[in-house]
């Protein structure tokens, strides 16, 4: 399929005569000077795309693991699109304003940025879909020693696109159960899950270290994405939650664990079968 595309692109490039001898920064230039006549602009974005299409493969090879080349083409035209709508190396003030090289700077972050973006969706994703397999019986019984496995690849995924988890630590933090909200959050931003392999498939484990050592090191980076995330003043999230961080081991980890405890009684998540 990306063929026939690559194929479209290069016929319609050749509309413009000669644009093989233009470097990648001169046809992004030629695009921009190009506005108000679609048909030239069609043909120089296309050439554009020609001209990074190596990206693609390039992409595809470092993220093999999560993305197809349909994906990696997404990125691309994405990427191509911003700069050339953005056209940072016209706009006084900006790091690469006047920069020769301006455009092709931008469509090569814009790209690294799509696939981190991506990267932090699948993760996002994961962590979520996780999340509604986990057995809180399991996690109150084991919250205080090591990993416990919580299921195969197997996710419910319709069952997590209708929770109103955001709303229930929204409501949490409001009712000043600060520890429940941050813990809450914690499993669904943080890295507290391993992926192994058992049996030949792979499974997934919910690591308590992992989660203790999140939320004993919550710091301003994560205030300010919290407050982001639940729409709540930065300073009033600061002042709630910062004392998570300064629990000593101890104390933390027996919070987890009554906490994990608390959560089977709670009718959110038993009308999840949550238990």
């Amino acid at each position: 399929m990306l063929d026939d595309y690559k194929e479209v692109y290069r016929q319609c490039a050749d509309l413009v005569e000669g644009w093989q001898a233009l470097s990648k920064n001169d046809l992004c230039r030629k695009y921009v000077e190009s506005e108000g006549n679609p048909q030239l602009q069609n043909s120089y974005f296309s050439a554009i795309m020609c001209r990074y299409w190596n990206l693609i493969a390039k992409y595809h090879f470092r993220s093999s693991n999560v993305a197809s080349p349909e994906d990696c083409y997404e990125w691309l035209v994405d990427s191509v699109y911003g700069c050339l709508k953005a056209t940072s190396w016209e706009r006084e003030g900006s790091s690469i304003h006047k920069d020769p090289n301006g455009p092709d700077k931008v469509i090569n972050r814009c790209m690294k940025c799509a696939r981190l973006t991506y990267y932090q969706f699948i993760n996002r994703k994961k962590r979520k879909d996780n999340f509604g397999i986990l057995s809180l019986d399991e996690l109150a019984e084991t919250s205080g020693t090591t990993a416990v496995e919580v299921g195969s690849s197997t996710c419910v995924e319709n069952q997590i696109s209708s929770l109103s988890i955001k709303q229930y630590i929204l409501d949490k933090f409001n009712k000043k159960d600060y520890f429940v909200a941050v813990l809450i959050d914690c499993l669904l931003v943080g890295e507290v899950f391993d992926t192994v392999i058992i049996d030949h498939h792979p499974k997934t484990r919910f690591n308590v270290k992992k989660l203790c050592r999140i939320m004993s090191n919550i710091d301003e980076e994560y205030i300010i994405n919290f407050s982001h995330r639940y729409d709540i003043e930065v300073e009033r999230a600061r002042q709630c939650i910062q004392y998570v961080s300064n629990l000593s081991s101890a104390v933390l980890k027996s919070k987890i664990q009554l906490t994990f405890e608390k959560l089977k009684h709670d009718p959110f998540f038993q009308s999840l079968g949550m238990r």
